[in-house]
């Protein structure tokens, strides 16, 4: 090898050098940026949102189905009044329960019997807030009728015992109250 040609190569070689350097700086200059980017991203402590908006949150299982729905009813719902809140549903996607407040000023937490027709009560435990305060718990039987029932008013308050009379025709109600016990039946027919 003559002495140009080992020139050449050593000229080569620096400059190859020069550029590795270059490209290693660049290389930890961007492992930097990247780090600070996604510590402001995420934050020292985790990730951090101060707010989230939206209409509605659906949480789905594994095999895709809806099992939990957070936010306000579609328009056009079934229920007595609109209600925002947090709805649970079974593995089926009938709804079994939920926590919400409601268009008419109550707030209710429910929990629904299985698989209920169309047109038939579904709830089984519930308790309401009306828009004057007024509490009521309610606990009905495997055909959506109420057993039992509490229930506050600005004069007091009352303890209702139900039960289907044999032919499931009428209800008949023992109601305990601080002022007196009475007994009637519900029903037609």
């Amino acid at each position: 090898m003559d002495s140009t040609s080992q020139a050449v190569y050593e000229n080569r070689i620096k400059s190859l050098e020069r550029s590795l350097r270059c490209t290693q700086w660049t290389m930890a200059v961007l492992l930097i940026a990247v780090i600070f980017l996604g510590l402001a991203w995420y934050g020292v402590g985790g990730i951090t949102q101060r707010q989230v908006t939206t209409n509605r949150v659906v949480v789905v299982d594994d095999s895709g189905a809806v099992r939990v729905r957070l936010g306000q009813d579609k328009q056009d719902t079934k229920r007595a009044s609109r209600a925002a809140g947090i709805v649970l549903y079974d593995k089926a996607g009938h709804e079994r329960g939920g926590m919400a407040t409601m268009d008419n000023g109550r707030v209710a937490f429910g929990l629904d019997a299985p698989n209920v027709p169309d047109g038939k009560e579904s709830d089984r435990v519930g308790m309401m807030v009306d828009a004057k305060g007024h509490v009521m718990f309610a606990v009905a039987d495997n055909q959506g009728v109420p057993v039992v029932m509490m229930k506050s008013a600005d004069a007091g308050g009352t303890l209702q015992v139900m039960s289907a009379t044999p032919d499931q025709k009428q209800v008949d109600v023992r109601t305990l109250g601080v002022k007196g016990d009475t007994q009637s039946t519900m029903g037609g027919g």
